[in-house]
């Protein structure tokens, strides 16, 4: 067994592995030349070394790709393909007077109204001029010297193709096109000179799809079909409008849409029944733009969505309150409209005092039903020293004679866990007659 097999360790290879490595060693001599088989060119390397071996097809396929160098010690590029966003096209780049001329054949079928073929001859040329998306590569080659391509960040021509490729596909009604051409302008190009054109027609789009949930009078809503042709989203008309609204704000923050632009998702939330989103977006203008001319009525829409907002006197009356010196601002801010607001806004006061009475009576009545009488007197007392005129307080004083006739009894010691060392404020026992006594409000007793 161990001699055939010792045999076969030295015998020599099969003719089929020797002529295997001829084959590889032939194409590794004689390149990869463009325009022909490498393959079969290297079959026949004696045949055609002759006559082109200074000629740039016949460099490896390393050295046509980094290139060749010049006397003057920058890089000569050789001929070949290269793969570019819009397909395969020549190593030799364009010149400028080339991609100027096809530009401004776009432009002259745009003037033209041929809305159709510049919309075509625009996005090809802003598919060319994309930026690269490998960003630190090229930075990193652009520090070598010969090597510096041109950088197609900079590139004037695909910034204004992609503002005109957004304004054909407005004006064509492919509104959800437009806002995604638009954004990508903004992303690839923020110093862009068309920022306020950009974001006005943002502004447009999203109000023209808030419309199709509140329609206006004088402005009829797109038809149903108008989401297979991209004038609409397929769904959720009014959070992608919403979504747009926010681009409006963060593209422009201190533009003249942005304060609009709150307003118009705050009045959207409000419309939905949303009323706790609504406030948050009001008190939002009201703190980022105090000198808007919209601050008076984000005001009185605020205080109108805190109240909305307020479930019942079980629940939270944060929103209550927050009201009420929302209120009290508006009448400080805007003195000279108190006499046509005065009257609403007194009224909305009475509202919230109203509601804050009744909460107080329902905390009492809580503490009376639990047996916490000291408790329940604090409430009822309360409310007939804030509001003696209420119809609260006539229900509290009726409460407060009734509590009055109770007896007190003692409460026993709670068996709470203390450090060693440390006091037991329960220690002594409290009687509920003890001003100290439990309940919201009062002060714990020896």
């Amino acid at each position: 067994m161990s001699q055939p097999l010792s045999r076969s360790r030295t015998s020599s290879p099969p003719a089929l592995v020797v002529a295997g490595l001829a084959l590889v060693v032939a194409l590794a001599t004689s390149g990869c030349r463009g325009g022909s088989s490498p393959g079969l060119r290297g079959m026949f390397p004696a045949a055609q070394r002759g006559s082109d071996v200074d000629a740039p097809e016949s460099q490896a396929l390393l050295a046509r790709w980094m290139g060749t160098p010049r006397t003057d010690d920058q890089v000569r590029r050789v001929g070949g393909l290269t793969l570019r966003p819009d397909g395969w096209a020549s190593k030799g780049r364009e010149t400028e007077d080339q991609r100027a001329a096809e530009f401004e054949a776009a432009e002259q079928l745009y003037l033209q109204g041929d809305l159709d073929a510049a919309e075509k001859a625009f996005a090809r040329i802003a598919r060319k001029e994309r930026p690269s998306g490998i960003k630190q590569f090229t930075d990193a080659l652009s520090e070598i010297g010969g090597l510096d391509d041109f950088d197609r960040r900079r590139s004037p021509w695909g910034m204004r193709s992609l503002y005109y490729l957004g304004e054909i596909r407005f004006k064509k009604g492919n509104y959800v096109g437009a806002h995604d051409t638009f954004e990508e302008l903004l992303k690839d190009y923020p110093g862009t000179p068309h920022l306020d054109e950009a974001v006005s027609r943002e502004f447009q789009i999203a109000q023209t799809w808030l419309n199709q949930i509140r329609p206006a009078e004088d402005q009829p809503p797109l038809p149903w079909h108008a989401r297979f042709r991209g004038g609409l989203p397929l769904i959720d008309t009014g959070g992608h409008a919403v979504a747009v609204l926010e681009h409006v704000r963060q593209n422009d923050p201190a533009g003249p849409l942005a304060d609009a632009s709150v307003k118009l998702i705050a009045d959207h939330y409000s419309s939905v029944g949303d009323h706790e989103t609504a406030a948050f977006y009001y008190d939002q203008l009201i703190s980022d733009h105090p000198k808007s001319p919209l601050l008076h009525d984000a005001l009185m829409s605020s205080v109108d969505s805190k109240l909305n907002a307020y479930i019942g006197p079980e629940y939270d009356f944060t929103g209550l309150a927050e009201a009420r010196n929302t209120a009290k601002r508006a009448m400080q801010l805007f003195p000279e409209r108190l006499t046509s607001t005065s009257d609403d806004l007194y009224h909305t006061l009475d509202l919230i005092a109203d509601q804050e009475a009744e909460r107080d009576y329902t905390m009492g009545e809580w503490y009376r039903s639990a047996g916490y009488v000291i408790s329940a007197e604090y409430y009822f007392g309360g409310i007939v020293q804030k509001w003696p005129r209420s119809e609260w307080a006539e229900k509290a004083r009726a409460q407060l004679a009734e509590l009055a006739t109770m007896p007190r009894k003692e409460t026993a010691p709670s068996k709470m866990m203390v450090q060693p060392g440390g006091n037991d404020p329960f220690a002594q026992g409290i009687s509920s007659g003890n001003p100290g006594g439990l309940g919201p409000g009062s002060t714990m007793g020896p």
